[in-house]
């Protein structure tokens, strides 16, 4: 039997390795500032652990789908239908088993960080890459503790005897691949460069909607995507419905993207040198 993998990720470790130094990240959080290895932050303890569904929790989903676009049903019901397997068979997959689709997300997606670390987006002209690129961005925005709890907190009316808690696991992978979709079809992908003196951070929401505002973001439904993700303390990716055309940022623009990831984290917030945290 597979060995079980307690300590589960929500960030991937391989994105953070641009920000470690000598093995370590610095990290801040709750008021303190410190430096740790790559495998004591953005995790939990089965943190992707799926629950069984109750029958008014997999009509809720199902339901939800439902209202979708025809077009995007179909992989709808095959995510639900995956998370639904993870429970019904042993105890490895209903603890690893999503921790296990995310890896295989992750593996997938890994020669492509190489090439943006590159400023290479060649790959966004191949249908697979760019198919591999989109998913991931969507998996990487929603499987958050961040996007969790807002999925649990957000004002939606739902019946009796369905647990919130539940239907965000599911919602999670549902929304990842409704956001993929936008990727892939109709985002636009920018290079922001930095060349100055100050770094880009990075944190446990390291993908973010610019459009949100934090006061507001249980309240309403953003109009519009636009997505900042800091690839290293020195790229980043903007993705949009608009082409912004590469960019070489100043170092004001610079602060203010990071005061965006620091505003959105949930937690902890990183960087490679803790002058910048």
């Amino acid at each position: 039997m597979s060995t079980l993998k307690k300590q589960q990720h929500f960030v991937w470790k391989h994105y953070l390795k641009p920000w470690t130094r000598n093995d370590k990240i610095c990290c801040s959080g709750h008021g303190s500032k410190f430096c740790t290895s790559l495998d004591n932050i953005a995790q939990g303890r089965f943190f992707y652990k799926s629950e069984p569904l109750n029958s008014e929790e997999f009509e809720f989903i199902k339901s939800f789908i439902g209202h979708l676009h025809p077009s995007a049903q179909t992989s709808q019901f095959e995510l639900l239908k995956m998370y639904c397997t993870t429970y019904h068979y042993d105890d490895y997959l209903k603890k690893c088993g999503i921790e296990d689709f995310h890896n295989i997300v992750e593996e997938k997606f890994k020669g492509i960080l190489a090439k943006i670390c590159e400023k290479d987006l060649s790959f966004l002209k191949n249908d697979e890459e760019r198919g591999n690129f989109s998913f991931y961005i969507g998996c990487q925005y929603t499987r958050t503790n961040k996007m969790r709890e807002n999925l649990i907190n957000a004002p939606i009316q739902i019946p009796q005897n369905i647990d919130k808690e539940n239907i965000a696991k599911v919602l999670s992978l549902i929304f990842s691949d409704l956001i993929g979709n936008w990727v892939f079809s109709k985002s636009k992908v920018s290079l922001l460069i930095n060349n100055t003196d100050s770094n880009f951070i990075t944190g446990d929401q390291p993908i973010i909607n610019t459009q949100v505002e934090i006061s507001n973001q249980f309240k309403q439904v953003p109009n519009k995507m636009e997505l900042f993700f800091p690839i290293t303390p020195k790229l980043a990716l903007y993705l949009s419905d608009d082409l912004r055309g590469d960019q070489f940022l100043d170092k004001n623009e610079v602060a203010v993207f990071n005061e965006m990831i620091l505003q959105h984290s949930n937690e902890q917030v990183y960087s490679i040198d803790m002058t910048d945290i």
